[in-house]
């Protein structure tokens, strides 16, 4: 399980790596296209939506999966270890609820932008396409969060997913 999920990373990264370098390479050209030549770009602009939406939820996805992610353990790690132990059931609780709802409100976003058949305005990208990343990314967020909750459960303490242990 482990080496499927570190694949996974892997290919989100690079994919959020190769999409980045688009986006600077087309803002890059595009500047100066506009400026140079007086000749700008007039798909630039949904290109690099595009762009950031699918950088935005490939890099949440790794962070989540890495450990990345912004958390404030200096108050959970004060409590006595009973305290801290409902404690983590209560966030392991309330992460499952969060990541589950977004995950069926991006559902519900991307098939009401499906039913009206809206694309982009020069691109003609259907914006189901520009948004259908995030359950995608919600869903490999949450098998993360089940390995990485099992694995503290089982084996006790936190490790990083990708630390190279077995």
């Amino acid at each position: 399980m482990k080496k499927l999920l570190d694949a996974l990373v892997k290919l989100e990264t690079i994919l959020a790596g190769a999409i980045l370098v688009a986006l600077i390479l087309c803002t890059f050209l595009g500047v100066i296209a506009r400026y140079c030549f007086s000749a700008p770009f007039t798909w630039e602009e949904e290109f690099q939506l595009a762009c950031m939406v699918w950088i935005t939820f490939l890099a949440a996805s790794v962070a989540f999966h890495t450990r990345s992610h912004v958390a404030i353990e200096i108050l959970v790690d004060a409590f006595p270890k009973t305290v801290k132990r409902v404690v983590e059931v209560i966030i392991f609780i309330l992460m499952y609820a969060i990541l589950i709802y977004f995950f069926f409100r991006s559902i519900d976003f991307i098939q009401v932008i499906a039913s009206t058949g809206r694309k982009t305005p020069i691109l003609k990208v259907p914006y189901a396409v520009v948004y259908g990343v995030a359950p995608v990314s919600i869903v490999l967020m949450l098998i993360s969060y089940t390995y990485m909750t099992v694995k503290d459960t089982f084996l006790g303490g936190r490790t990083q997913m990708n630390d190279g242990e077995g």
